[in-house]
């Protein structure tokens, strides 16, 4: 029963977010159970590095969203996002290649009408940097995503795989505690590998963040799981 509540939570709260969007937009960040990525057809290619520029494996969370414009030569503080986010801070994203590179692997591209993209989450007053996401829709960089973030920060505190007992879908969870940066991972699988990866990496200074997680469909018990990551990353 658990399962099934989580498939539908998470589809549910991710289609959510863009509610406000028409056309084909309207389903840019749900979920598709039905559909397997067109590019996952084929084999999947190893994701090819690249040097130099705006990375976000590099962000310590002491950015404004305006030095990540200056950065990145990317104007995303103009760029508002429909993606829920706390009182007392806003968010704006993009689907730019310059700002989608984590540890030098670019995670842009598209599957099924569905752009990767970045949101950014970050105070009204001042643009202090809160909390980034993911969400990568192409089969390269979501099938080295985990790897990469492992070599940035270790292994994963918590790895998890709940499974839809009814539609038979499999799902990835994974939590990294580094110092006071938290990144929550949930990756839907299909036949070939990934098919969705949805990433948040936050500071760890304001707890209301883990319950936004929960509404946004990372976990069941986001709160729960968050501090069951803290306290294993602790010892």
């Amino acid at each position: 029963m658990k399962t099934t509540i989580f498939v539908i939570l998470f589809a549910m709260t991710i289609q959510s977010c863009d509610s406000k969007n028409n056309g084909k937009n309207e389903n840019k960040d749900t979920v598709n159970k039905a559909a397997v990525n067109q590019d996952t057809v084929h084999k999947v290619e190893p994701a090819t590095p690249v040097s130099g520029g705006f990375d976000l494996a590099s962000l310590t969370f002491k950015e404004t969203i305006q030095s990540v414009d200056q950065l990145s030569g990317v104007k995303v503080s103009a760029s508002p996002s429909e993606e829920k986010t706390l009182f007392g801070y806003d968010r704006s994203e993009s689907t730019s290649p310059k700002l989608l590179i984590y540890n030098q692997i670019p995670l842009a591209g598209e599957a099924d009408n569905m752009t990767s993209k970045v949101i950014f989450h970050y105070k009204e007053k001042g643009g202090e940097l809160a909390m980034y996401e993911l969400r990568i829709y192409s089969a390269v960089p979501n099938n080295a995503l985990v790897k990469a973030i492992e070599q940035k920060v270790g292994q994963p505190v918590v790895n998890n795989s709940p499974k839809d007992s009814d539609s038979g879908v499999n799902f990835k969870q994974y939590v990294w505690v580094k110092g006071d940066i938290i990144y929550v991972l949930l990756q839907e699988l299909n036949q070939t590998g990934v098919k969705v990866s949805n990433l948040a990496v936050f500071k760890n200074d304001n707890k209301d963040f883990y319950n936004l997680l929960g509404q946004k469909g990372y976990a069941i018990d986001a709160v729960g799981l968050i501090k069951g990551a803290l306290a294993k990353g602790s010892k």
